[in-house]
């Protein structure tokens, strides 16, 4: 079993910590099982790794340095120029990967807490987040249903790219008016 199939079988517990892991693989893999367990406890510890993601470095889906298009799964074959730090080039491969994993396990757990909404709408119609985190956002705030995200999703359903602005839209049409 590799080190991610093991963040499945961990405690609650050890999955709220592997949220802090500096690699970013298992943070991306403890978000998906703290998801999965829809247990309301996990919201102090996601949104805590959502404001560490906001302050790290996070390159968009714009290939700024070549490699996979926008929407890979993977950036498999990035040419990095001479120089580039391994922080750097570990954050672009990262891009908002953990990011969306965190707002989908939001959107999983159902609690619309204030703190959760506040992270949410901030991200559903800000160019500067990735799309895939955008899109993330969008998909959660349409699972909780609240009122107070409309304004959010409206500026998110005009957003440039497809799948964000298709998520937005979805989730405006989970709000009652």
């Amino acid at each position: 079993m590799n080190q991610l199939d093991q963040v499945f079988q961990m405690t609650f517990d050890e999955q709220l910590h592997a949220l802090q892991s500096p690699d970013w693989r298992v943070r991306y893999a403890a978000a998906v099982a703290l998801g999965d367990r829809r247990d309301p406890q996990a919201i102090t510890g996601l949104l805590a790794a959502l404001r560490l993601e906001d302050v790290a470095p996070l390159y968009s889906q714009n290939a700024e340095l070549g490699g996979a298009p926008a929407g890979a799964n993977f950036a498999s074959k990035v040419v990095f120029p001479p120089g580039t730090t391994p922080a750097i080039q570990d954050a672009w491969r990262r891009r908002g990967r953990v990011k969306q994993a965190i707002c989908l396990a939001l959107g999983q757990i159902g609690q619309a807490e204030p703190a959760v909404l506040a992270m949410l709408h901030r991200y559903v119609g800000n160019m500067d987040e990735d799309y895939t985190v955008r899109a993330a956002a969008g998909q959660a705030l349409g699972q909780f249903g609240s009122p107070l995200s409309r304004p959010f999703l409206e500026k998110g359903a005009q957003d440039e790219e497809f799948c964000a602005r298709t998520e937005a839209r979805k989730a405006l049409a989970q709000i009652p008016r």
